[in-house]
């Protein structure tokens, strides 16, 4: 029995007959590509460039589901978080509908930040979070890591703070979707004036260049009388490790004397090249009567 072409034979297939890419780079054609509702994401091989827009077209004929393929061209940049893409074939219309873990998700796919290399650790977050919880999430984005534990939580409350207006725009669109307009607040501004205090079980942080004075925020956001967990982002090396505990820990002492760490566990979340991983440090804090 023949084995079963798949859309990437397909792909190669094309590319071959239509003869515009030389025999000697087939090989470095991307195997792999992520989808963002219809929206594909390929990365390309520097020597593949010159023929990027061919590329793109091949990719999006080869797959149906597609209306737009974009590669990637650098890493997300700014404190208004901006992804490097470019739009290599198909709509340039990128707001799109994506569904994962039960959710809906309006975004633009070209401007805003949605991984999903980041799927697990959204799964993760509906596992490990418990009813009635009161969860902040500091960089809420579209409601990337915070919808679904909403959706599948319904005695969750969260509050969800965002810099930028148009992921606002979004973030608002996606709790009525979702049907969280009871307990979920969206909040535009800036996470440093904007975030609650003392309301806190859970805070998610998911960003990487996460400040001293943002982790003060959230600490300030925790129940002061309980504690809680802190979700951290961030890049870390074999060469250069890397945690928020420390930080978090001085700062404890400097200003939080009611408070103590009880126990941080680092997941690696994915790889994001040769040696670099996205991790997320779970920082559970106790307020000290009750550890």
């Amino acid at each position: 029995m023949s084995k079963r072409k798949t859309p990437f034979d397909y792909i190669v297939h094309s590319v071959k007959e239509e003869g515009y890419l030389p025999v000697e780079l087939i090989d470095r054609l991307p195997r792999h590509w992520r989808r963002v509702g219809t929206v594909g994401i390929i990365e390309l091989h520097s020597s593949l460039l010159p023929w990027r827009k061919q590329i793109g077209q091949s990719y999006l004929a080869g797959l149906s589901e597609l209306t737009t393929v974009m590669q990637k061209v650098g890493v997300t940049t700014a404190k208004i978080r901006t992804p490097g893409f470019e739009i290599l074939a198909g709509d340039n219309n990128t707001v799109t509908l994506h569904k994962e873990l039960g959710c809906k998700f309006w975004l633009d796919a070209l401007k805003l930040t949605f991984s999903t290399g980041n799927h697990a650790e959204r799964q993760r977050l509906i596992e490990i979070t418990t009813e009635g919880e009161h969860i902040i999430d500091m960089f809420a984005c579209v409601g990337n890591l915070s919808l679904p534990i909403g959706v599948h939580h319904p005695t969750v409350h969260i509050k969800g703070i965002e810099i930028n207006p148009y992921a606002y725009s979004f973030l608002e669109k996606n709790i009525q979707i979702n049907h969280l307009e009871a307990r979920y607040k969206p909040i535009l501004g800036d996470n440093k004036n904007k975030t609650p205090k003392n309301w806190a079980d859970r805070v998610l942080m998911g960003y990487f260049d996460i400040s001293s004075k943002q982790l003060e925020i959230a600490l300030q956001a925790l129940k002061q009388d309980q504690g809680g967990v802190i979700h951290t982002h961030g890049i870390t090396t074999e060469k250069q490790p890397s945690s928020c505990r420390e930080a978090i820990n001085q700062l404890i002492n400097n200003k939080f004397p009611h408070f103590q760490i009880e126990s941080t566990n680092q997941r690696i979340i994915k790889s994001i090249a040769p040696g670099v991983n996205h991790y997320v440090d779970d920082i559970c804090i106790n307020h000290t009567d009750s550890a």
